[in-house]
């Protein structure tokens, strides 16, 4: 038998010889891989994982931040966005590109096989798939040939993804027409199987080139305007360009198409004028895509994966902890292994396959964890949440990872006492010297000090980040929303995406809204183009009558709003009127107002009979009267600050094609839902109904992030806090084994069990009052760094901090009250017969 597997059969019986010490040690283990794992897995998804398409590296995004004038349409940073005219501009004279094409996301309504569901698409240029290297799984990929005029190309892409869920993988469908926002295309290809788009989180269902836009979003064409920003551009670099040489290149392709622009931007002054030239495009890798979903979740993954790293350091220090007590409680036999001839890297190399041994067992029950982790993480965000979207698991890249950190926590923290178990000196080892002097006892137990301190810091490092977690949603929790959440209900429709015009999708929303009304249970009901609380947002300078039209226009917040949506939602109206039917496209133009609006836009001037124009330039006409003024609510999210806000009439909205529908009830609004769907199967069976919750469920929705960090933070911080305690605890039962023949002399001279017990509870204030020194500067450095995801509180904040040191002390007192307990019961006469 090879020495190998004879120190692996020795380290399994050793293994299954101590339950309790395996358990423990194996325990520990799980749960600081497991935590880690299950973070990995998102982290890696989000902030790590290129896109697979063929040398990712050379991909960028193309940026150009300044000013503009027009219309914007952005899913975040307008920055990325260019007018479509540009990029025709810029794909046709830039040298430093092999490719580059423009997407742009839309909402879908797909009906095929007898039935219409909601969906997300891409717009992409006929270069799309050519560019990133995106084979077909069936059929064909679009080409340049399928993207050269308007209108006259309806053909389509499906994701693999979708071609499983919508059509259970079925290659009949390649030839087949489905109906896509009203208009008939024909499928002629899949995507390869890992591709759903250039943006994690947003996974795309299926691709149609960029001149059907007119057709699919017949509202805004924007093909030939250029100054209608809404499309985003992917470059690749030709083999060899560097970022920075391609951005040096293209200001000299990007300064004609701007000074051609120029004369178009109405009203600006020299300054401006100058800005405008200047703008230069900057270009960011693309290799992990668009990266809209890390602006809201990389901070938050990033902290979180910090948290569980900690985690795993305590718990390491744990195991070598108690690798270190197990070594020194085994100084005799493995004295008596060196007397009869064993080397002393047979016994390093025995006692690192026992490490191993606990590292592989715990790492595998670990990734066990991790995946039921994963899945209550993922589970607890609704089903549409770009998290879900980007459907993270335990592939191999996550085994490897947990692997990987087994491997190191065996091998780091175990090489140490094995380290010190293979240079002992046997014969002064079985000599069997005072278990109180002996040189290897006292090794251990400074090794033991030092990690438990370490536990200390880093543990009070967890307490004080998930402190400020949890005030952060305490505060978000206390926020006035302005809104009366309560007994209120709501769903979208888009009609627009099954061919509706406007005009036939304000006739709906009034048949809508009647028959909502009469339904048993209900007592107000009101639509609105954008939804409450549901973290999207719009808004646009305003001109005011008799102003300046050539100085900078303020800017305002709006939604277009139906009769009865300040009662319905719960928002006091302060002075004048609200939105009425009678404000419909025949009527004169009216808003409605905020009370934020009246004071930073109209300061010092009553906003009732006020006109403004919502759009800014020097054809701006101030054409809209202030009806009405409102108090403050929130729109967007919980944590936005007062924004002007202007309420106008869904009914003079040219370009109505979403609402969203809100319904007061009497008593639990859920009881409506199936009744809410019904009304509007009865007006038209192929209208999807999408969002359809409570506004108490969509408020809850909106701070799940912030919610589920505060309880993973706290978690965590519990679980380093129960390690920490488990640490003192063993080091202080060790340290009164070690030290028994002392306290025994101490108690034979006339201490009495109060004044062991403060002996042994003095370590534990040393711990903590070290452990303090260390760890509450790394909490304020860590507070820095997420302060900018808190509400309403400062990486300053001392409650915060006396709180978590509180709680460090109390816990550490806690664990080392037993062992205390114990020293102070020893009898000084048996100690002294024993040693």
């Amino acid at each position: 038998m090879s020495p190998l597997l004879q120190d692996l059969r020795y380290a399994l019986r050793a293994f299954t010889k101590n339950p309790t010490f395996s358990a423990v040690a194996v325990a520990t283990l799980a749960l600081g891989i497991g935590a880690n794992a299950a973070i990995f897995a998102l982290v890696d998804r989000v902030l790590i994982r290129t896109l697979p398409v063929v040398n990712p590296g050379e991909l960028v995004l193309l940026r150009s931040p300044g000013p503009k004038q027009g219309r914007t349409s952005s899913d975040g940073d307008d920055a990325f966005c260019f007018a479509y005219p540009t990029y025709r501009e810029l794909a046709g004279k830039s040298k430093v590109f092999a490719g580059l094409f423009g997407e742009v996301p839309f909402s879908a309504s797909i009906a095929a096989r007898g039935e219409t569901e909601s969906a997300s698409g891409e717009l992409v240029t006929g270069n799309y798939f050519g560019v990133l290297g995106v084979p077909p799984a069936a059929g064909r990929v679009l080409t340049p040939a399928d993207d050269q005029t308007k209108g006259a190309h309806p053909v389509a892409v499906l994701s693999h993804g979708y071609w499983q869920r919508r059509f259970g993988g079925d290659p009949s469908v390649l030839g087949k027409p489905v109906t896509v926002n009203g208009q008939s295309f024909t499928i002629v290809g899949v995507a390869a199987r890992a591709f759903e788009g250039i943006q994690p989180g947003r996974r795309a269902d299926l691709f149609v080139p960029m001149m059907m836009k007119p057709q699919i979003t017949p509202f805004s064409d924007g093909l030939d305007d250029p100054k209608d920003y809404w499309l985003q551009i992917v470059g690749r670099l030709k083999p060899g360009v560097s970022r920075s040489a391609a951005e040096h290149e293209l200001v000299a392709t990007y300064r004609p198409i701007l000074e051609e622009l120029l004369p178009r931007m109405t009203g600006w002054n020299d300054v401006r004028k100058k800005e405008f030239l200047n703008k230069k495009i900057e270009l960011l890798s693309g290799a992990r895509g668009r990266r809209n979903l890390q602006r809201g979740f990389g901070t938050p993954l990033a902290s979180l994966m910090g948290m569980v790293g900690l985690v795993l350091l305590i718990a390491c220090s744990n195991l070598a902890g108690l690798l270190a007590a197990r070594g020194a409680a085994r100084q005799r036999e493995y004295g008596i292994r060196l007397a009869i001839g064993a080397s002393r890297a047979q016994l390093l190399r025995q006692s690192i396959v026992e490490c191993l041994v606990f590292s592989l067992v715990g790492g595998a029950l670990g990734l066990l964890l991790a995946a039921w982790l994963l899945n209550g993480l993922l589970s607890a965000f609704p089903a549409e949440a770009d998290l879900r979207q980007i459907a993270a698991q335990i592939d191999p890249r996550v085994l490897g990872f947990g692997a990987g950190l087994s491997l190191v926590a065996g091998i780091l923290f175990g090489v140490g006492p094995a380290y010190r178990a293979a240079r002992l000196d046997p014969a002064r080892t079985l000599r069997g010297q005072g278990r109180g002097s002996t040189t290897p006892g006292r090794e251990a137990l400074r090794l033991r000090n030092g990690l438990v301190i370490a536990q200390v810091a880093l543990t009070l490092v967890l307490l004080v980040a998930a402190g400020l977690f949890t005030q952060s949603l305490r505060n978000l929790s206390r926020v006035e929303l302005g809104v009366k959440v309560d007994h209120v209900i709501g769903f979208s429709i888009a009609p627009k995406l099954n061919g509706y015009t406007s005009e036939r999708t304000a006739a709906l929303a009034r048949q809508l809204t009647d028959d909502l009304k009469s339904l048993p249970g209900a007592r107000s009901v009101t639509a609105a183009q954008l939804g409450t609380l549901a973290g999207n947002d719009m808004g646009s300078s305003v001109v005011l009558e008799g102003a300046d039209k050539t100085a900078d226009a303020p800017h305002s917040r709006m939604n277009y709003i139906g009769p009865d949506y300040f009662v319905t939602l719960g928002i006091p109206l302060l002075e004048g009127r609200a939105i009425a039917w009678s404000d419909d496209a025949n009527a004169p133009k009216v808003c409605v107002v905020n009370e934020t609006f009246a004071k930073k836009v109209l300061p010092g001037k009553r906003a009732i009979g006020q006109r403004i124009s919502v759009g800014g330039g020097l054809d701006a006409k101030p054409d809209t009267e202030i009806v009405g003024v409102v108090r403050d609510s929130k729109g967007s999210q919980v944590s936005e600050d007062p924004n002007p806000f202007a309420y106008l009439p869904y009914l003079q909205n040219p370009r109505l094609g979403d609402l969203n529908f809100y319904v007061r009830a009497e008593g639990d609004p859920a009881q409506l839902a199936s009744a809410l769907r019904a009304a509007v199967k009865r007006l038209d069976p192929q209208l999807p109904v999408d969002d359809l919750k409570t506004l108490a469920t969509q408020l809850k929705e909106s701070l799940l992030t912030e919610r589920l960090i505060m309880m993973l933070s706290v978690a965590f911080g519990g679980l380093a806090a129960l390690l920490a305690a488990i640490g003192i605890y063993g080091v202080l039962a060790f340290a009164v084994a070690q030290r028994r023949q002392e306290i025994g002399v101490r108690m034979a001279l006339g201490a009495n069990p109060a004044a062991v017990r403060r002996l042994i509870l003095g370590e534990v204030v040393r711990f903590v009052l070290v452990g303090a020194v260390i760890g509450l500067p790394v909490s304020y450095a860590v507070a820095r760094v997420v302060e900018s995801i808190l509400f309403g509180v400062h990486a300053s904040d001392v409650p915060v901090f006396a709180f978590g040191l509180v709680l460090m002390a109390a816990v550490a007192l806690f664990a080392g009250y037993l062992p205390a307990h114990r020293a102070a019961r020893i009898d000084p006469l048996d100690a002294l017969r024993n040693d």
